[in-house]
């Protein structure tokens, strides 16, 4: 075999080269567009999903606010107020959602574009190869002229230089290759956390609940609060006892107070008082049997809450045990937020975390549910929720990666920690962090504003003072004949030194002062 046949052999096979890439390149392309097509109609099922969740949020609204104007008689209308401003947010937040996805659709749809101008450019390539292969095939005949040339070189030599020249060129490639690998990586990592955070945040949308420790029991009359207090006290004294909390019956017209910091044995008394009412026989004897019944009847609202809240986040399989801990938390807050919604809303933040990360979405669930589970066990134990929880949850067989979660969801290290750990912790602090998550005292609030106003008001030369934007922006209007420009400047700096001083305020409060003057002539 001579060398030009030699020559032929190299051609031909650099050509099968070239084409094998074109159609691995082709086939490249032609996958990424099924995928774009795949997230374009994802997008699309979101954006349904999304507006399904917002008809059931507002149905769940208006069931709510019936339910309320059944139970609470005289505040109907208070509560009917506060739901409509409720449910006025959610179908905004709802709508800010949807103008969100809508945005996302239009950029699969820019990306779509792109795509098909890449496809364009593909084949442009595809010319330009062909172009390459008939030069290639043109300067066959060259070739075969010098390597007559070389003829001289042997076989094993000639194969030697044609590897050493094929190395040096794939290493340059390949070095090319792998740094822009790793910057693309960079960036489809940095857009998929961000991406993932965001549809977590946007698909939860729940209500928080105010932190309360009075309950209010309305009477048909007020002679009803002699029936309960009974004869030298004798009925509020087995009421306090049987139920461990404290009545309070004031001047109230046709109202008692309830108080204490046990929700659940808040709950309970409200109950028994208000079937002892319903009944009319109030003695010693009845209250023990409708406490008593009551709180049996309580034990099974627990176990049914806590199987409604595992079934809603598909999380089965649970020891009775944990289930009837899960279902206290319903009636305990933190921050204002009642702890089981938050477990909850935590569970699905981190189901869609899970899901977009490949991690085992079922487990994840449960770890996030289960969570919390310490702080329905906090009196029964010593020790924090988190380290009583894992101890709870080891107890009644749960797998390591539950325990693990529920004992280091506030953990500052996750290092070597498994993976659904640091899922279930991010979702926590989501949960908790949200806007409208965790709600101030109201008295306190009101009470700081107040506060706010008064102080700005002492100054000399204040006529008013307003505090706007949650305490954020105090508004002075300031007497133009006791102030000039100048001093209006330096006073709303003492009002923000101040204000700095005396309330201790964390964030920043912008001080405004409006010094305005009018003239005034009558025309005649």
């Amino acid at each position: 075999m001579g060398a030009w046949e030699y020559v032929l052999i190299i051609a031909i096979g650099v050509a099968v080269a070239a084409l094998a890439f074109l159609g691995v390149h082709t086939m490249n392309m032609r996958a990424l567009a099924r995928e774009l097509k795949f997230k374009h109609e994802e997008a699309e099922k979101r954006l349904s999903e999304a507006r399904l969740q917002a008809e059931e949020l507002v149905k769940k609204a208006l069931r709510e606010a019936k339910e309320v104007a059944i139970n609470e008689g005289r505040d109907f209308e208070r509560l009917q107020r506060e739901k409509n401003l409720e449910i006025k947010k959610v179908e905004t937040r709802i709508q800010k959602r949807e103008e969100t996805l809508e945005k996302k659709a239009q950029q699969l749809d820019q990306k779509e574009k792109d795509l098909k101008q890449k496809f364009e450019a593909i084949e442009v390539e595809e010319n330009k190869i062909q172009e390459t292969l008939k030069k290639s095939f043109e300067t066959l005949e060259e070739s075969k002229l010098k390597l007559e040339t070389v003829a001289r070189l042997s076989q094993e030599e000639a194969r030697e230089q044609l590897k050493k020249a094929i190395e040096v060129e794939v290493r340059k490639s390949a070095s090319a290759e792998i740094r822009s690998a790793e910057e693309e990586a960079r960036k489809i990592a940095d857009e998929r956390a961000r991406g993932i955070i965001a549809t977590s945040i946007q698909r939860i949308a729940n209500e928080f609940v105010t932190d309360a420790t009075v309950s209010v029991i309305s009477l048909p009359t007020d002679d009803m609060k002699g029936r309960i207090i009974g004869r030298e006290g004798r009925n509020i004294r087995t009421i306090e006892q049987a139920t461990g909390v404290d009545l309070i019956i004031d001047d109230t017209p046709e109202a008692v107070i309830i108080s204490c910091f046990n929700p659940i044995r808040r709950e309970i008394a409200k109950t028994a008082i208000e079937r002892l009412v319903a009944d009319g026989r109030i003695h010693p004897a009845r209250i023990e049997e409708v406490v008593q019944k009551t709180r049996s009847e309580f034990e099974q609202m627990i176990r049914e809450a806590g199987e409604r809240s595992s079934f809603d986040c598909g999380v089965t399989g649970l020891h009775p045990e944990v289930i009837q801990a899960l279902g206290k938390l319903k009636y305990l807050t933190t921050g204002g937020q009642s702890v089981l919604q938050h477990s909850i809303e935590t569970a699905q933040i981190a189901g869609i975390i899970a899901a977009e990360l490949d991690i085992n979405v079922r487990l994840t669930k449960r770890a996030a549910l289960l969570h919390d589970i310490g702080k329905s066990l906090d009196e029964e134990s010593e020790g924090s929720h988190s380290h009583v929880g894992a101890l709870f949850l080891q107890k009644y067989g749960e797998s390591p990666e539950v325990i693990e979660a529920a004992a280091k969801h506030h953990s500052e290290s996750l290092h070597g920690v498994n993976p659904i750990t640091v899922v279930v912790q991010t979702a926590n602090m989501l949960s908790n962090f949200r806007p409208g998550a965790r709600k101030e005292f109201l008295e306190k609030a009101i009470d700081r504003l107040k506060d706010m106003e008064s102080t700005v008001e002492e100054f000399e030369g204040v006529e008013q003072a307003f505090v706007i934007k949650s305490g954020r922006e105090v508004r002075a209007m300031v007497s133009p004949t006791v102030m000039d420009d100048e001093a209006v400047t330096l006073l709303a700096k003492s009002v923000a030194k101040r204000l700095r001083h005396d309330l201790h305020q964390a964030s920043n409060i912008k001080v405004t002062m409006v010094r305005e003057q009018r003239a005034t002539h009558l025309a005649k």
